[in-house]
């Protein structure tokens, strides 16, 4: 027994400074920053790899101080995402929604409106503003309010565009300065790798901002068929599944409202972005998928560069090769993608000469491993680019390659360019207020000295309720900047001698939890 224990403790021993090294050896890569494709307006500036003075301290870090290293890093560039959508009503209920259990808070909806409320999470990639997050996060958000982690808010928040078809979606703040994640190599991530999931996921209704959680890469090139369902039933101009799914899996603790956070490596350089979770009850359950930071980078690029998504394309419905279809075609592995069918008669593929049933074994030289990869690799191109695709036919059983020139399918939804606002001079707290006369004061049953308006509706982008001054639905304002509040002339006075971009202190009392509140509250402008 004492020789299994001891056995064990070597294995622990021999993690740990495999661990170490591993950092240590990992800082002494190339760490040259680079920057995405440049557009007629200008480029992103970011930072591809791990900042030399992170990386100096992880080359001595222990197994614990490494973890703590990158956190503290990569955690100034994780934001919150709070977004406002219109529901739609629908005769059968709610439409089914394969993000649903993922996304942060999606039921919490706001009294007699048919707008709901939800939250995510996004990291920034520029230090002028820009940020990733999910597709799903941002799509149909009427309004979006991006938080820092060091709290600040921003409610002026431009969707510069989307593409459903891999879940990224990119957004911009007016902002200079920032902290961005550093951008690392999803392609020679490995399966067993470390990393650790950033993000801000919900429980009981709160939010727990700048969650960290850690684990390992499980499997590369996952497909789990959850992107295409946000297709089905629409009109497709391409044949097959529109999505690219080509997901790195991972046991990292990842949950509702972790959707746009960063995976990041132990160079803290995010890897990929935290986009779903399989799971029954919505639940963490040891599952967790993150796009691959290769397919980000080209998103992005596309929207910074043509403002839009272009998407290349062979033109045909591919599925796995399976274990007889390798011994079939005489493969020496089990790989490729089988040809089914062609999005038409103008098909790439089709054209070059292709026919069903024939097996794509390799693009550019490059392996394909499966529908994921294949998709992943095309993605690579821009669309007209001329590759050469390695088939094996299925008449004859021999290999050939045959060069085709991709095609371009549109992409749904891949523009959405607005910017979002809130709030009003003539409102600078986004609140309604009454007198409280003697019948209020006997219905909330209000102690003895407690004078002021009550608050009867409230903008929840405004800035009282984004302050947290509104705690339940039985708010007395009392006190503006130490005046106090004791008529509708007394509030008007008040918020009257509020200048956009200062910070008031409102004092409030909870008639429903009895309970009195100060807050500070930014008010919008400048």
């Amino acid at each position: 027994m004492k020789d299994a224990l001891g056995s064990k403790i070597n294995v622990v021993l021999t993690a740990v400074v495999a661990f170490a090294v591993g950092l240590g050896v990992a800082s002494g890569f190339d760490l040259t920053p680079r920057s995405f494709a440049a557009s007629t307006g200008g480029s992103i500036d970011v930072q591809n790899g791990a900042p030399p003075e992170l990386a100096r301290k992880l080359q001595t870090a222990t197994f614990q101080q490494g973890f703590s290293e990158v956190a503290r890093a990569v955690s100034p560039g994780v934001v919150t995402i709070q977004v406002e959508q219109q529901t739609v009503a629908h005769p059968q209920g709610r439409i089914p929604n394969p993000f649903r259990d993922f996304f942060g808070n999606p039921d919490q909806q706001r009294p007699d409106s048919i707008y709901q409320e939800a939250s995510g999470s996004g990291f920034i990639i520029s230090p002028d503003g820009y940020i990733v997050t999910n597709n799903h996060v941002v799509e149909g958000a009427q309004h979006i309010t991006v938080i820092l982690a060091d709290q600040r808010t921003f409610e002026n928040v431009k969707l510069v565009g989307r593409d459903p078809t891999t879940d990224v979606a990119l957004l911009k703040i007016d902002a200079k300065n920032l902290n961005p994640v550093p951008l690392g190599d999803s392609d020679s991530t490995q399966v067993g790798d470390w990393v650790l999931a950033i993000g801000s996921p919900g429980m009981g209704g709160s939010i727990l901002r700048t969650t960290v959680t850690a684990g390992i890469v499980s499997a590369k090139g996952r497909s789990i068929g959850i992107l295409n369902q946000q297709f089905q039933g629409r009109n497709q101009s391409q044949a097959g599944n529109p999505a690219i799914e080509d997901f790195i899996q991972t046991d990292a603790v990842i949950n509702r409202g972790n959707s746009g956070g960063p995976l990041v490596n132990v160079r803290g350089e995010a890897v990929g972005m935290s986009t779903a979770i399989m799971s029954e009850t919505g639940f963490y359950t040891g599952y967790g998928f993150a796009v691959p930071m290769s397919l980000i980078k080209s998103v992005v690029d596309d929207l910074i560069k043509y403002g839009k998504v272009r998407r290349p394309i062979l033109g045909v419905l591919v599925q796995e090769v399976t274990p007889a279809d390798a011994k079939y075609y005489h493969l020496d592995r089990i790989a490729g993608a089988k040809v089914q069918d062609f999005s038409g008669s103008d098909s790439p593929a089709r054209e070059a000469g292709i026919e069903p049933g024939d097996i794509i074994v390799s693009v550019n030289g490059e392996p394909i491993h499966s529908v994921p990869d294949l998709q992943t690799k095309i993605r690579k191109y821009d669309p007209r680019t001329k590759v050469n695709v390695e088939v094996v036919h299925r008449k004859n059983r021999k290999h050939e390659t045959v060069q085709i020139t991709l095609g371009e399918a549109p992409t749904p939804g891949t523009q959405a360019e607005r910017t979002t606002t809130s709030s009003s001079e003539s409102n600078p707290l986004g609140v309604q207020v009454q007198p409280l006369d003697q019948d209020m004061r006997q219905k909330l049953d209000l102690p003895t000295g407690v004078y002021g308006v009550a608050v009867t509706d409230f903008d929840r982008r405004g800035p009282l309720y984004q302050a947290g001054g509104i705690t339940s639905r039985a708010m007395i304002l009392e006190d503006i900047d130490g005046q106090a509040i004791r008529s509708l002339d007394d509030y008007q006075s008040a918020i009257g001698k509020l200048k956009p971009g200062t910070v008031a202190s409102v004092k409030l009392y909870d008639a429903q939890n009895g309970q009195q509140l100060f807050v500070s509250v930014e008010i919008p402008g400048s």
